[in-house]
């Protein structure tokens, strides 16, 4: 199978499967005629009251529509007529080079180098687009919305607003649709994605076995912490902040960007879902309370990632990974690079310490977690809606705590009584593409109604990002959890519940959390195709952090 990206991203085809989707959310009265879209790429952005630039990323939409991705300022203009689409025309513009610009930064393509890059039915400069908008002749002009998501229009396109029926009220959606299914060149660009993301995972876990390895080596192992220890370097992986340098270094040496903020959690942080300070030794905290515990001191970070979320808690470390009081941990690493606009999101749960192993009772978890994985990757088909498979992921963690002795009801009670939200709050999972959580605005305003579900706990799907029918080609991440966070279990009345067993539930609190995630393709009359390629099995995961595999 191969990874590498077509020679010229698909634009024509993207825009005219945009037209298609247009048309069909235009009253029947308005399609008649002449309309133009116009789209525009992201200009330089820096930071507040400074002129110190920011990470170039493109603006999705103009990307799925022209494939440049690394051109700063251009503007695309798609025009059709007639309530057919017919006669769908593409230009793409793009800016000249400016000497006082390119002397600090690099030039955008020339216009012969941009005909042999992008497919376009026309290239031109961006100092045309004025008289070419001017030349239009009337008809509809289609923008997306004129809000902070998107860069402000210029001057000029606002002036043809006043000569042409300007419409903002059908375009996003039309894009959001159209992007929610992926066409083959999409998937090159997706799969690309999630080989150097599974690589850049199974590296960090190979990197955590060998520097296991080297710790149990090692003849004086003191509390020197991070100035050293003989026989380990001080680079080794010690800490949430090594796994994350470790884990964006391999994507950037492959020449990709980081599609998110990486997640880096060790220990009681695991069961943050968004936890992104990535900055503590492990073991990195102490047990999570239980009701009435105050033994657990909690301390803000500086950094002030989290802000001020209720019962966020952070702990200073008292030993490090070199010292022989080293408590055994999960760290889960939920990270993902983008290659070319288009985004990977991979989640694995490691174990720290204890020889590479889970401990007994982050085994079970870990082992619960990945069977609601893999059977709601099993029920992925075309036609199925997605609210089912998170109901399904749910009835398995009550079924594996019913096991474990946590839940004491039936499995119909337990369901009925919406506690397994408590250690399972978020969704599923989520659609993926030119953004990590694709088509988002789309997806939260229309929602298909899954009769089977019906009966369930309303909470259980409060963070669902997708609730509608599988389409063929649609990119999917499949990311059940279970977590053990103070907050939730206090929120959710955990610890009064007559149907919880709470002495068997404090052994459990110190897992913190797993979670693992994987994207996947909805397939047309078959199984979906799994675009992750980091092994999940418990087995394999050990033997990578132990050093032995």
């Amino acid at each position: 199978m191969t990874v590498d990206a077509p020679t010229k991203f698909p634009a024509r085809v993207h825009a005219s499967k945009l037209v298609a989707e247009l048309i069909k959310l235009m009253p029947e009265g308005d399609r008649s005629g002449n309309h133009a879209i116009f789209v525009q790429g992201s200009p330089v952005m820096f930071r507040d009251d400074t002129d110190h630039e920011l990470p170039f990323h493109q603006e999705a939409n103009f990307n799925y529509l022209t494939g440049a991705h690394d051109v700063i300022s251009a503007s695309v203009l798609v025009t059709f007529s007639g309530s057919d689409g017919s006669d769908v025309q593409h230009t793409l513009f793009i800016p000249p080079a400016d000497p006082l610009q390119t002397m600090w930064s690099v030039a955008p393509p020339t216009l012969e180098e941009a005909s042999a890059r992008f497919d376009a039915g026309a290239i031109l400069s961006t100092d045309e687009l004025e008289k070419t908008l001017a030349q239009l002749g009337g008809g509809t002009l289609h923008t997306l919305p004129v809000t902070h998501e998107f860069p402000p229009l210029p001057s000029f396109v606002t002036d043809a607003m006043k000569a042409h029926k300007h419409c903002t009220e059908h375009l996003r959606r039309a894009l959001h649709i159209t992007r929610l299914t992926k066409t083959p060149e999409e998937l090159e660009l997706l799969r690309k994605a999630n080989v150097i993301t599974s690589g850049a995972h199974e590296v960090l876990m190979r990197e955590l076995g060998r520097y296991a390895v080297k710790r149990a080596k090692a003849t004086d192992v003191g509390t020197k912490g991070r100035t050293g220890v003989e026989g380990i370097s001080q680079w080794e992986v010690e800490s949430e902040q090594d796994a994350e340098a470790l884990f964006v270094a391999t994507c950037r040496r492959m020449g990709a960007e980081m599609a998110y903020l990486p997640i880096v959690a060790s220990g009681s942080h695991a069961s943050t879902l968004h936890y992104v300070c990535n900055d503590r030794l492990f073991p990195s905290t102490a047990t999570p309370r239980a009701p009435g515990d105050t033994s657990f001191t909690p301390r803000r970070l500086a950094r002030g990632c989290c802000g001020d979320v209720p019962e966020h808690e952070h702990a200073t470390p008292t030993t490090s990974l070199h010292t022989s009081a080293f408590e055994p941990q999960v760290l889960l690493v939920d990270a993902g690079c983008e290659w070319q606009g288009y985004a990977a999101d991979v989640t694995r749960t490691i174990p720290v310490g204890n020889g590479g192993k889970f401990t007994p009772k982050a085994a079970q978890i870990y082992d619960i977690v990945l069977r609601m994985q893999k059977e709601c990757e099993e029920r992925v088909r075309v036609g199925v809606h997605w609210d089912e498979l998170h109901l399904h992921s749910h009835r398995v963690l009550i079924d594996e705590f019913i096991k474990l002795g946590i839940f004491k009801g039936t499995p119909e009670e337990m369901l009925a009584s919406g506690l397994s939200a408590a250690f399972y709050p978020h969704g599923l999972g989520h659609s993926i593409g030119l953004d990590v959580h694709d088509s988002l605005q789309y997806l939260r305003e229309v929602k298909v109604d899954a009769p089977t579900t019906a009966s369930a706990p309303a909470k259980l799907f409060t963070y669902l990002r997708i609730r509608q029918f599988l389409a063929a080609g649609m990119v999917l991440t499949i990311e059940p959890g279970c977590y053990f966070p103070p907050q939730l279990l206090d929120m959710h009345g955990v610890w009064e519940s007559a149907l919880v067993d709470h002495d068997v539930l404090k052994t459990y609190l110190s897992v913190g959390g797993v979670r693992i995630e994987d994207s996947v393709v909805v397939r047309d009359g078959g199984p979906c195709e799994n675009l992750t390629h980091v092994g999940r099995e418990r087995a394999w995961v050990e033997a990578c952090a132990a050093g032995l595999e």
